[in-house]
């Protein structure tokens, strides 16, 4: 099973952010979920393509910290700050493997994302990804080499194992990304 892509994505600490949650946030976590599943595979057939009712996003958000917020609260950073053991962190990490490796088992709400942050979008050059992912890409400007990587996401998306969504944070919103979290 591939790892987390930490050559890509820079994982967000509970650090990054002043709160855990607002409604932005809550916002851009039910954008993110929205025709993300069901990923399901016939039980018979892992080796077909997932279904996927939205397989790749892009959307906007003006709030930077908001956008860290989201990636915590989707990559189960709280779940594992909340855990009042290592034994119920091992639960919560063995869930997740789980979850991803059920090719049958619809998208759940509580499933654990992959969630960072890119440098840029040059940087997403060849990403491909292991489950539901959120790449957030902080004051981008999508320029035309951005929007070849962009073109490429989209297209992998539509066979790949599971929903992405890119969230351009800060800066002007590009036409087409959709604007979440006020």
């Amino acid at each position: 099973m591939r790892r987390f892509d930490a050559s890509r994505l820079l994982p967000v600490a509970p650090a990054d952010v002043s709160a855990r949650s607002c409604p932005a946030t809550l916002a851009v976590v039910q954008a993110c979920r929205l025709g993300a599943g069901p990923a399901t595979r016939p039980l018979g057939q892992p080796w077909q393509p997932p279904r996927i009712e939205w397989p790749f996003g892009v959307l906007h958000v003006a709030s930077l910290e908001v956008a860290r917020r989201a990636c915590l609260a989707l990559d189960g950073t709280w779940l594992l700050v909340d855990a009042p053991s290592a034994a119920a962190r091992w639960r919560v990490r063995l869930a997740a493997l789980g979850a991803d490796a059920a090719w049958w088992r619809p998208l759940q709400a509580h499933d654990v994302w992959d969630a960072g942050i890119a440098a840029s979008l040059a940087d997403l050059q060849g990403f491909v990804p292991r489950r539901a992912t959120l790449i957030v890409v902080e004051n981008a400007w999508v320029d035309a080499a951005g929007a070849r990587v962009l073109a490429q996401l989209e297209q992998q998306a539509r066979t790949g194992p599971r929903a992405v969504r890119l969230l351009l944070a800060g800066g002007t919103a590009p036409p087409f990304a959709r604007t979440v979290g006020g």
